[in-house]
């Protein structure tokens, strides 16, 4: 049995932790020149082993610190140039390096000079590996993104994540530079299909938790940049599961001037919600097709285009309900009977194009434009009977769901929605890059116009043996109602200026990103300005660490829900939300067992102001509306990847993390032991994504006599968040929610492929790859609790009834590349 299969693994490992001291390294020294001799600054210097790298300075130099492992194999890359590798096989062949790299004279227009001096605040993710992540979203990208540092969920159904402290609407995902937004309306995870990203069609996945550069827009929490293909040549796939299917293909034209990229996906989760307490006819189908084409005009001018269309359509006819819950001594039991159902449409689309003009290999200018559309309806009515039971505890036995030995709670509650929702965000932009002497200028200027459309009509009614709650005795009220019919036109300006460069300094190098970001929106006349920094020493030493520290301002202003209301109106004196972020951390580069691993700590603190408060359920957030909140989010992220098993990618993520916010005008009263009243003031409460330990695992492992047979187990933990009855002051969520446990394991096996026939004996000559996968969903069968259905006894006591996420379910999969 091989032994790493083991979690002894992780033990081994912290005892090669303490051991790198002892390893003998020494130095690489080189430079790199075009083929007029002319020293080129800005190449890429990477040893494949370690992942190990450097980046050439203003005179073509570069340095590194390695182990004396061999062969090492030295990778140089730079824009506008071809790729070349160096391989030492010993410590005799390592003089000073000279190296020539060759332009790309035909690919002029294909120049990025986005390419970072130094990624200091972001993570780089590997996208091939969402092929073989065992995951219930049916294939979202944001799965690997949920294991990332900071990163907390716990919801499988949903592709929405939280980041240190934030909550879903404070993320940005850009893909190719375009801004990319989410349905409004949706409630819960069961709604939500397909998030916009196709991961057939990406190249490169960034993230960064916070400390980010100027150049990314106006959100508190975190970016997810996405960058989609220009293949060179055709190629294609397709995959099917009891999830979904997806097909894809790519290509260029003879000279490689146009390149296109395109997919389509089909998606169901009615195999899943099978699974929940509410049973009844669940019919979700959920589709989306998009692609990404560019032309090469001329050598100097490249076009590029992106289109998108999307619907997802969720139609639930529920049945019955049935859920036990509460204490060993103290079980409940609650029993509904349904009538009515629920029909929901969501329709987006978005379309982009961009024309960069590329002069030479230090300028670029880049012009784009975009529209997003979505149409959004929300339709339902269900009335629901239920009973609340009372069940026998025997000590050392289940329950007995059949035997409720009285009823303590009969009621009847209507639900009712007529939603409609329509909006529309256009945009123009104008983006440079340029390369001047060490530096990196970048900067934009954009205009957007935003217009929302929206009708809401819900309500919700709940009687408790006869009587309406809330019972006045004089008229029958709702528990809850909301109606509003509201229109919004705005206008914003947006711009940044940022510099980056690299300075040689004794015995390192800094890296240094500085810039400043403006916005102004009409629809309430404010102007933001947003200093951020970013610094990077990577000292000269033997063992290959870098120090990172990053600050800024981040604003968040509105974009549409935060305008409402409670009360159905919009608020047009509303401010942009404030969070100051201190980051600061490490990246530590080592090897144990001869193979690269990364060790990766972040340290935080952001400083809320301006704060909207909210509340969540499910996935829907409630805003308060108004500017009327403190706080503050402080924690430690910690993270660990490489090679636990040869040849395989692993890691594991750790957080601990602390979010409050202090209510400015929220009080009750109370009396003291005199009878007297007093005015309390509750101070600072846990905000509703204060989840103070989250914990996450991706594994991989393959059998030593056939590597094309591997196990990926993906664990999630996250301690509960905070949550109290409906429609009630936030001073009074107080309680938590279970934990949220779950482990997803995935089987594969490469049918044909590299892994398959590492010789090319027997490989198809049609596809590259064939895999075939069976994942176990919720491994342990644990009840997640994703939020609570209220009810009042007959002693008008109010319980909080689990409704629970889905349960255990076998998936296959099959996947092919060609």
């Amino acid at each position: 049995m091989k032994k790493n299969l083991s979690l002894i693994i992780l033990f081994q490992f912290i005892i090669g932790l303490f051991s790198l001291s002892g390893q003998e390294r020494f130095s690489i020294k080189g430079s790199v020149k075009d083929t007029l001799n002319q020293p080129l600054e800005f190449v890429n210097v990477v040893i494949k082993e370690t992942l190990q790298g450097d980046v050439t300075n203003k005179s073509g130099r570069f340095s590194l610190y390695t182990p004396k492992q061999f062969p090492i194999t030295i990778q140089f890359s730079a824009i506008g140039f071809h790729q070349t590798e160096l391989t030492i096989n010993k410590e005799s062949e390592n003089k000073f390096l000279d190296i020539t790299l060759f332009a790309k004279q035909e690919q002029l227009g294909e120049v990025d000079i986005k390419a970072r001096l130094n990624d200091q605040s972001f993570e780089k993710i590997n996208p091939e590996l969402l092929v073989i992540l065992p995951d219930a979203s049916g294939g979202n990208i944001e799965g690997l993104v949920k294991t990332q540092l900071g990163v907390a969920s716990n919801n499988e159904l949903s592709s929405q994540y939280r980041v240190r402290g934030g909550n879903f609407d404070e993320n940005m995902v850009y893909v190719n530079d375009i801004e990319i937004y989410r349905p409004f309306l949706v409630r819960s995870g069961q709604q939500e299909g397909l998030s916009f990203v196709n991961p057939d069609l990406v190249s490169s996945l960034n993230f960064s938790s916070g400390g980010y550069s100027a150049e990314y827009g106006d959100k508190m929490s975190s970016v997810l940049d996405i960058k989609y293909k220009r293949p060179t040549n055709f190629a294609g796939s397709a995959k099917a599961s009891l999830l979904g299917a997806s097909t894809h293909l790519e290509g260029s034209s003879r000279n490689n001037k146009l390149t296109f990229i395109g997919g389509v996906r089909y998606k169901t989760n009615k195999y899943l919600l099978g699974t929940l307490d509410v049973s009844g006819d669940y019919n979700p189908s959920f589709f989306d097709a998009q692609a990404f084409i560019t032309y090469q005009l001329h050598p100097k001018w490249q076009l590029e285009a992106l289109g998108y269309y999307s619907q997802n359509v969720y139609h639930f006819v529920p049945e019955n309900r049935e859920t036990v819950f509460g204490t060993i001594s103290d079980v409940k039991k609650l029993k509904i009977y349904f009538e009515g159902q629920e029909k929901d449409l969501f329709q987006t689309g978005l379309g982009a194009t961009g024309l960069t003009f590329s002069p030479n290999l230090q300028n670029q200018i880049k012009f784009l434009a975009s529209g997003f559309r979505t149409y959004e309806e929300e339709t339902y009515d269900i009335l629901g009977q239920y009973w609340l039971q009372e069940l026998e505890a025997v000590p050392g036995k289940e329950p007995d769901p059949d035997q409720g030995i009285s009823n303590i709670g009969v009621g009847s509650y209507l639900e009712h929605a007529r939603n409609d929702l329509y909006g529309i965000i256009q945009n123009i932009a104008l983006q440079g890059k340029h390369r001047i002497n060490s530096h990196l200028l970048s900067w934009e200027v954009k205009y957007q116009h935003e217009c929302f459309s929206d009708y809401i009509n819900e309500w919700e009614m709940r009687d408790s043996a006869g009587y309406s709650i809330p019972y006045t005795g004089e008229k029958i009220d709702l528990i809850y109602a909301l109606n509003a019919d509201l229109d919004i036109n705005s206008n914003r300006f947006m711009s940044y200026l940022q510099d980056e460069y690299q300075l040689d300094i004794n015995n390192g190098k800094l890296f240094l990103n500085y810039g400043l970001r403006t916005s102004y929106w009409d629809f309430n006349k404010e102007w933001l300005v947003s200093p951020r920094v970013n610094l990077q020493y990577a000292p000269a030493w033997e063992r290959d660490i870098r120090f990172r520290l990053a600050s800024g301002i981040y604003y968040q202003s509105p974009l549409y829900k935060e305008l409402r209301t409670p009360e159905g109106k919009l608020n047009r004196a509303i401010k942009a939300q404030k969070s100051v972020h201190i980051v600061a951390g490490t990246d530590i580069y080592f090897s144990v067992w001869d193979r690269p691993f990364k060790f990766t700590t972040e340290a935080y603190y952001k400083h809320l102001t301006n704060l909207i408060p909210y509340q969540v359920d499910n996935v829907r957030i409630r805003y308060l509306g108004k500017n009327n909140a403190k706080g503050y989010a402080t924690g430690l992220d910690l993270k660990i990847n490489g090679e636990f098993v040869k040849g395989v990618e692993s890691w594991a993520s750790l957080s601990l993390m602390k979010t409050e916010e202090d209510i400015l005008d929220d009080f009750y009263i109370e009396k003291d032991e005199n009878g007297d009243e007093q005015i309390i003031h509750p101070g600072y409460i846990p905000r509703p994504s204060d989840q103070r330990l989250n914990f996450s695992l991706f594994f991989q492992d393959y059998l030593p006599s056939d590597p094309s047979f591997k196990v990926h187990l993906n664990l999630l933990y996250g301690t509960g968040l905070p949550f109290g009855p409906p429609q009630s002051e936030r001073y009074k969520a107080v309680n938590r929610m279970p934990a949220y446990r779950r482990v997803d394991l995935g089987f594969s096996k490469e049918l044909t492929g590299a892994n398959k026939h590492p010789e090319g004996i027997g490989r198809s000559k049609t596809f590259k790859h064939i895999w075939l996968g069976l994942e176990v969903f919720n491994l342990f069968n644990i009840s997640n609790t994703i939020s609570y259905f209220w009810v009042t006894d007959i002693n008008n006591r109010q319980y909080a009834v689990p409704n629970y996420l889905t349960s255990r379910r076998i998936n296959l999969k099959l996947s092919a590349s060609f």
